[in-house]
C-alpha cells in the first residue's frame, strides 16, 4: 500500500496531526488574513504566538476548506462562512443523533 501512496504523492494525515497556518492556507486555498479572522470568530483554535507561528489541528482542515468554498463559490463573507459551517455541522450532528435513536428504537 505504501507504494501506491508514494506513486501518487499522497500523504495521509491523522486526526492528531498538526499543520502550520501557512500549510493550512495552501491546502484550503485561503489567505492568512482569512485564517486569522476565522480564529478571531472561533471557527478554529490555533496554537502558537503570532499567526505565522500558529499550528492548527488536522481536524480544522474540513471546516476551513468548507468555509473557503463558501467564500469562493458563493461570495459569502468570513462571518457568513463561519455561521454556515457551524449550521452545517449542527445539522450533521442532529442527523447522527436521529440515526442513532432510530437504530435504538428498532431493536
Amino acid at each position: 500500500m505504501s507504494d501506491v501512496v508514494e506513486a501518487y504523492g499522497v500523504q495521509l494525515i491523522g486526526e492528531t496531526d498538526w499543520f502550520t497556518a501557512i500549510e493550512i492556507c495552501r491546502v484550503c486555498q485561503l489567505n492568512l488574513e482569512a485564517v486569522i479572522e476565522f480564529a478571531d470568530l472561533g471557527l478554529v483554535s490555533p496554537r502558537g504566538g503570532s499567526p505565522q507561528d500558529w499550528r492548527l489541528p488536522a481536524a480544522a482542515v474540513p471546516r476551513l476548506a468548507t468555509a473557503a468554498r463558501l467564500m469562493r463559490d458563493l461570495g459569502v463573507n468570513v462571518s457568513g462562512a463561519v455561521l454556515a459551517v457551524e449550521l452545517l455541522e449542527g445539522r450533521r450532528e442532529l442527523q447522527r443523533q436521529i440515526s442513532e435513536l432510530e437504530r435504538l428504537t428498532h431493536r
